[in-house]
């Protein structure tokens, strides 16, 4: 004999727990996706689409840790305003 307050349905217990975490955890991958996403433009110069100057310091940071001191790295200006000058 079926209880009135425990009704037999199609959603069960286990799938109203799925849906529930589902739900949130949906909502923080796109926030994710979209933050890094936004990090990432951030990084590039929007008129050349280079790195931008902290960026690849970074990067060469990361390249010369990683290879050691038998590694040459060169970087170029691309703008071409010497800095030491003060133009």
């Amino acid at each position: 004999m079926d209880s009135v307050l425990h009704p037999r349905g199609r959603i069960g217990p286990r799938t109203l727990l799925v849906t529930t975490a589902a739900l949130p955890l949906t909502g923080w991958a796109v926030h994710a996706v979209t933050l890094h996403k936004h990090l990432a433009v951030t990084r590039k110069d929007p008129l050349t689409g280079l790195l931008r100057r902290d960026a690849y310091t970074a990067r060469a940071r990361g390249i010369l840790a990683r290879h050691g001191d038998h590694t040459v790295l060169v970087m170029v200006d691309a703008d071409h305003v010497d800095r030491t000058s003060g133009e």
